[in-house]
Order: C-alpha cells, then structure tokens, then sequence
C-alpha cells in the first residue's frame, strides 16, 4: 500500500478493496487486517471488500472489529440480490454494484427496460443505472468514453416508480450470475 501511494505521488487512498475472499486459501481475514492497520496509519480512509458473502462479512467484523464501509458485489436486472443487499445493509454496509448493466447487452435489449428508456426519454444504461440508485446501490459502470461517463451520471432528472422497479427486478434468473463466480468457491488466482 504504501509503495502504491509513493508511485502515485499521493498522500493516501479514499478506499481500498479485498477483490474476493477466497475462502479455500482463508487469508482474507488476515488481509482485513492489514488493511485495518493501513487504515489506522493514515494510508487509507475507507476499506472494504468485495464479493463477500454474509459468512465472510461476519468473520472479519467479528476477528477484527471493523465494518467494511462497501461491499463491491455483483447486482444487475438478471441478478438482484435482494438478500445480500440487505445483509450489507443490516451491517451497515454500502453496496456497490460491479458489472451493473450485466455482461453482455442482453438486459438493455430487454422490453421493459426499452419501454422505460422510451418514456422517460433516456437510454436503456440510464433507466439501469437509475434502478441502482432508488434501490440504494452505488453502480460501476465501466466506461473509457467520455461520451458514455456523461451519460452514465445524467440518471438524476427522472425517478422510477416502485412498480417500473418490480418490474426490472422480475428480469432477475437463478443463472443470472456471470460466469458461474460463486463466492464460495470462486478461485480467482488458480
């Protein structure tokens, strides 16, 4: 951490993420540490984790007494998580949404979404995105157009309603994870 800072020329992080925590391995709650005495130091302001699963949460809370303030998940219409969100949430956690528009384009291309794009006169990454922010969920989407980043914040001039997100959050499957990464078992470094 502190040889990142140095080459950055910075003083310290905002925030600082555990990717995975690779249970099979059981280091992440060694690495929590870490970053917990990071934290302390001064090198970082805000740590957290992401992939983790309330089993995971709970342990590293529990062995070093300190909350992750974001748990960086997967959430996009074909995989909800209704539970984990509320398990963060209950632990006061924020949750962040990694791929939030889903791999692929599969879920702007579905009907609901158009229909929504088409009435609040928005394109179908905006009413996504703007389903994140009502649900309480800090989306990131990744984008290296600047074109795309501008259009990716403008998602704060409409409100959905309640019914138009029921409506997204029926899009969500039981195979709507990407990639089969269960984090469980999910390996990322085999």
């Amino acid at each position: 951490i502190q040889e990142s800072i140095f080459r950055m020329g910075i003083d310290y992080l905002d925030l600082y993420l555990i990717h995975w925590p690779l249970p099979k391995r059981d280091h992440y709650v060694k690495a929590w540490k870490a970053l917990v005495d990071a934290q302390k130091l001064g090198l970082i302001r805000s740590i957290g984790v992401s992939n983790f699963l309330p089993e995971h949460l709970d342990r590293i809370i529990n062995e070093s007494g300190v909350t992750p303030a974001v748990n960086q998940i997967e959430v996009h219409p074909y995989w909800v998580q209704e539970d984990m969100l509320a398990a963060n949430k209950s632990r006061g956690i924020v949750s962040e949404a990694w791929s939030p528009l889903g791999r692929g384009s599969a879920a702007l291309k579905e009907d609901i979404i158009k229909n929504l794009a088409d009435k609040y006169g928005k394109n179908t990454g905006q009413i996504i995105l703007r389903w994140h922010t009502q649900r309480g969920i800090i989306p990131l989407p990744k984008s290296s157009s600047l074109i795309h980043q501008r259009s990716n914040i403008d998602i704060f001039d409409f409100s959905l309603t309640s019914s138009e997100i029921e409506q997204i959050n029926a899009l969500n499957r039981s195979d709507g994870r990407v990639d089969g990464q269960d984090p469980n078992t999910y390996e990322e470094f085999d």
